[in-house]
């Protein structure tokens, strides 16, 4: 992990209009673990199977059976999917009888989620990534 320097030693030595501007964004900038943390999450959603789960989830919670139907896949390669979403907090899960169900650990990403697949479907006029 990088050690961040103190800002007042941040500097653009190349142009000096304005010798202060990369210190005011420095102080608007994130720390670097909520970055890396950022970066897992994006990791975990950044596969077709994983991030069709996740669309799912946004409708409603959905046991493995019913997600392996609705993704024409094995039961055993969305358990190992939801796996991973679970393990970088994007789902979690609840017994519901004998079933597990899923859900989305946080609701705030429904509407990311939706407005990233809506947004970029061709039905939609988006354009391909």
């Amino acid at each position: 992990m990088s050690r961040r320097r103190p800002i007042e030693e941040i500097v653009c030595e190349a142009y000096n209009e304005d010798p202060t501007r990369v210190q005011r964004v420095a102080r608007q900038m994130p720390s670097d673990e909520t970055f890396e943390g950022a970066a897992l999450l994006l990791k975990a959603m950044a596969d077709p199977v994983r991030l069709r789960i996740l669309y799912a989830l946004t409708q409603q919670p959905l046991c493995v059976c019913k997600l392996a139907t609705l993704l024409d896949s094995s039961p055993p390669a969305i358990s190992y999917h939801l796996r991973i979403l679970s393990l970088s907090g994007l789902v979690k899960v609840r017994k519901e009888g004998k079933f597990a169900c899923y859900y989305l650990r946080n609701r705030h990403l429904e509407g990311t989620i939706r407005l990233l697949v809506e947004r970029l479907s061709p039905s939609a006029g988006g354009e391909k990534a």
